[in-house]
């Protein structure tokens, strides 16, 4: 049995894919599985995950028919046979070290998860790679909620202990899961490690599903996950209700309204002025951690 899965959603990335999977190929610990599931892909992505196949036998190929990153991870995750979970997306590339940093210092210092530091990627140049530093955490909530550790909601920076994970999956139909996924994840987790490292290479393309335009689908993924994460709250951990609000949820809000005016379409602002109405009735969100700017933006909505 392998130490680490290493789960792959592709859709559509014939372009990026291969740079990808050598990363991973080539890491420093070798004892891995790499998952790719096919989320349906139109393009030649399938025929470059059959290459790779061929020359790596650690690559395990899973296809679906297009659902979603969401339902391509879980079916990842139910495929898994490991200690160890990493989620590294199919246009990223990773430092041949990450998995043996991220390893060995969840080890040394027995976290149920082990972060590092993530830098944009630009021109593909090699990022400069500091001395590791890591710091540990027993209150990885407050962390990911503001805390003096710079930890984020992405998926993809991140070493998991799978029985830490669970029964937990992502949330299906929803664009935005990660954040849904990481809010309640942590609230299982009693000790995290964090290196300032930037062993992550993320790519920002303009047609991302984050970059394409806002619609009434992705209003209502906001709205699903703004609901499923304060529902979470209120029944598991009321202590942070108040927090979640403040940081993430108030974060999700300001990216809705900010998303629906610059659409400049009269249908998704009235719609999302009606969705942002009722969860202010129903005291989901609040003028709590928001900017002036901000807080100006939400009265309009509220008009």
């Amino acid at each position: 049995m392998p130490k680490i899965s290493v789960i792959v959603p592709v859709y559509n990335v014939e372009q990026y894919l291969p740079k990808c999977l050598d990363s991973i190929i080539n890491q420093t610990f070798r004892d891995i599985e790499i998952i790719c599931i096919n989320d349906g892909s139109t393009d030649d992505s399938g025929k470059v995950l059959e290459e790779y196949a061929q020359k790596d036998s650690r690559i395990k190929i899973l296809t679906q028919h297009n659902s979603g990153t969401a339902v391509a991870r879980n079916l990842g995750l139910d495929n898994s046979a490991s200690d160890y979970i990493a989620f590294i997306d199919s246009d990223d590339v990773v430092e041949a070290n990450f998995i043996s940093i991220l390893l060995d210092n969840i080890e040394k210092t027995q976290a149920d998860i082990s972060c590092c530091d993530f830098r944009k990627m630009h021109m593909d140049k090699h990022s400069f790679m500091q001395k590791n530093k890591v710091k540990t955490s027993y209150d990885p909530l407050s962390a990911l909620l503001g805390g003096r550790l710079p930890i984020y909601f992405n998926i993809w920076n991140k070493l998991y202990k799978k029985d830490v994970i669970g029964n937990l999956r992502f949330e299906n139909k929803n664009q935005y899961e990660d954040w849904i996924f990481s809010s309640i994840l942590f609230t299982k987790i009693k000790k995290m490690c964090w290196t300032n490292q930037a062993l992550y290479q993320y790519r920002i393309r303009n047609d991302s599903t984050m970059r394409s335009p806002f619609n009434i689908d992705k209003l209502q993924s906001y709205v699903d996950g703004i609901n499923i994460v304060y529902a979470f709250y209120k029944n598991n951990c009321p202590e942070f209700l108040t927090k979640i609000k403040k940081t993430r949820i108030a974060q999700t809000l300001k990216m809705l309204m900010k998303r629906a005016l610059k659409s400049n379409d009269t249908e998704i602002i009235l719609q999302t002025q009606k969705e942002i109405k009722n969860l202010y009735k129903h005291k989901l969100v609040s003028y709590s951690g928001l900017s002036i700017k901000n807080k100006f933006k939400l009265w309009k909505f509220l008009q």
